[in-house]
């Protein structure tokens, strides 16, 4: 696992940036999830724009395999958002206890997200616990505020932990 550390898949970036949207009100407005994921696909690993100054940086862009690449990530990243989505209340209900200081209404919508796309991805989408916590953990740093990161690690592995408690 050494060399995942600081790593999130794209699909993951992209499925948070849906969930963001699905929670601003888009949720049953797929095509319009999908285009403003489309115009988001050049941001990097670091919520930055690419410098096209350079010859080299505009032809990587417009490169047709990097661009079947973005357009896989894209809809991997939707459809793994729109099952987070799907059992939204379910993490929401998860993860209760362990935010009372910050209920769901309170959090900040990335975080909110954030939580549910890792707690699925533990839950329901088969990733080992440390990944999916180390992966969300780095996207709400990217994304969100300073002391989201620690927020999100904390209630996640709380969650984790109760539910391997629960399990034996």
């Amino acid at each position: 696992m050494s060399g995942r550390k600081g790593r999130v898949r794209a699909e993951r970036r992209f499925a948070l940036q849906a969930l963001y949207q699905f929670d601003s009100g888009l949720a049953g407005e797929l095509d319009a999830v999908r285009d403003a994921l489309e115009s988001a696909a050049e941001i990097d690993e670091f919520g930055e724009s690419p410098d096209t100054s350079s010859a080299e940086v505009r032809m990587a862009v417009r490169d047709p395999d990097a661009a079947i690449d973005r357009a896989k990530n894209i809809e991997d990243g939707l459809g793994f958002a729109a099952l987070v989505w799907e059992h939204r209340n379910e993490a929401d209900a998860a993860m209760k206890p362990y935010t009372a200081e910050w209920p769901v209404h309170r959090q900040p919508v990335i975080d909110r997200n954030a939580l549910r796309l890792g707690w699925y991805a533990f839950t329901h989408g088969g990733d080992p616990i440390a990944v999916a916590i180390d992966e969300t953990v780095e996207l709400v740093k990217t994304f969100s505020t300073e002391k989201s990161g620690a927020f999100v690690n904390a209630v996640l592995d709380r969650v984790a932990k109760a539910g391997a408690a629960g399990s034996h």
